[in-house]
């Protein structure tokens, strides 16, 4: 997003998923046109952190029953409840490539995009302004996660140079290094917080000896990373194999160890 737009779109419907794309955060009903009482939650935390962001909220939705409980939502914004979501499953999970994995485990923190390269979010957004998500500057401050199985870690990994549908489903890609947390204990990091499309986000940076649950590397790139791991971390990193695996196989692999740890 422009870092001088102080407009964002919440564009509401029946989308396959939810994501935030150039400026619109298209916002999926589980069942619509009827909206749970989650969703509304999601929704109340997206407006009042844009909100805090400087930016206002422009809603979009066909449907008129929506929009209405929303926007009586809206008129008692101090006190509609934005809580903490409910948790989907026990895990969130932050993912990157292997040249940022190698000065995480070397370095044993987490940090945000602003940290890593030392600028600003505004300079960060000014040159990611071309890209697929078109973040505004303040996401480039947090450290971003998904739920423990979904697939969006990769995505935003691969989204530089995006593979076939044939290479996924042949396992022709390289994915991503996963960092995996346990909700109930990421969120209670001090510079946590909640924009109603995150599951969280945390500010700055993560030391992970306080709240790494397992990393998990796919095992070819064992060779280039396994000198790097700082001992105090290194019980926590584990090696999988890839290898003629699809995203969704793979995905589904890695999530199956990680509970089984």
């Amino acid at each position: 997003m422009d870092g001088e737009k102080a407009i964002l779109i919440l564009n509401i419907s029946n989308y396959k998923t939810a994501v935030i794309e150039r400026g619109t955060y298209y916002f999926s009903l589980s069942n619509y046109p009827h909206i749970t009482e989650l969703e509304l939650s999601k929704i109340v935390a997206f407006i009042k952190y844009e909100k805090s962001h400087g930016r206002q909220t422009e809603i979009v939705c066909e449907d008129e029953s929506i929009l209405s409980i929303i926007n009586h939502a809206l008129a008692h914004l101090g006190t509609t409840k934005a809580a903490l979501p409910f948790a989907e499953n026990n895990f969130v999970y932050h993912a990157t490539d292997t040249e940022a994995t190698r000065e995480i485990l070397s370095n044993g923190k987490l940090l945000s995009a602003a940290k890593v390269y030392g600028k600003t979010g505004k300079e960060l957004a000014f040159e990611k302004r071309d890209s697929p998500w078109n973040d505004p500057a303040d996401y480039f401050e947090y450290i971003m996660f998904g739920w423990g199985d979904s697939l969006i870690g990769d995505y935003v990994v691969l989204s530089e140079n995006f593979p076939s549908d044939d290479d996924l489903a042949k396992g022709n890609f390289n994915p991503g290094v996963r960092f995996y947390f346990f909700y109930k204990d990421i969120i209670q990091h001090p510079g946590h917080t909640f924009d109603g499309n995150h599951p969280v986000k945390i500010k700055d940076e993560i030391i992970l000896t306080d709240y790494l649950y397992a990393c998990i590397v796919p095992e070819q790139y064992k060779i280039n990373l396994e000198n790097f791991i700082l001992q105090s971390i290194r019980p926590k990193v584990f090696f999988l194999s890839q290898e003629g695996i699809g995203l969704d196989e793979w995905n589904k692999k890695v999530y199956d160890y990680v509970r089984k740890l």
